[in-house]
């Protein structure tokens, strides 16, 4: 006899046991965020000049194949769910770099980075804030 908490069960001896579901779900986001990133890696070797080449990175390339699983596991409202999460962090990452470079230049490496930290995670509320359903 065994109970369902969430995705792991209970099994008669009190022992949690991960699903056949969540462990294929984990082994297919590991598999396919992978081979994302090998392909946004091929494309980013096509670009000029190599600085750009970031854009492609492997980020967005593993939250692509994230996003994917979610919708196929989960369904299109976790998954929307998910995809402002993302834009919530993505816009919370670029106020980060627009004042982690001043910052570091005037108040040194720790400090600077500190600063910026502080930045990123009240940007990061904000948003999380504004888009929160």
């Amino acid at each position: 006899m065994s109970c369902q908490r969430g995705a792991l069960h209970v099994d008669r001896l009190g022992a949690q046991v991960m699903g056949m579901k969540t462990l294929l779900e984990i082994v297919l986001k590991a598999f396919i965020g992978g081979l994302f990133v090998v392909v946004f890696a091929l494309m980013a070797e096509t670009v000029q000049p190599k600085r750009l080449a970031g854009v492609l990175a492997a980020a967005p390339s593993v939250a692509l194949g994230g996003l994917i699983l979610t919708v196929v596991f989960k369904g299109d409202l976790e998954a929307a769910d998910a995809a402002r999460g993302m834009a919530a962090g993505a816009l919370a990452f670029t106020a980060y770099c627009l004042v982690d470079v001043p910052v570091l230049g005037r108040f040194g490496a720790v400090r600077g980075s500190a600063a910026a930290l502080v930045v990123w995670f009240a940007a990061a509320a904000g948003v999380a804030f504004a888009v929160a359903r």
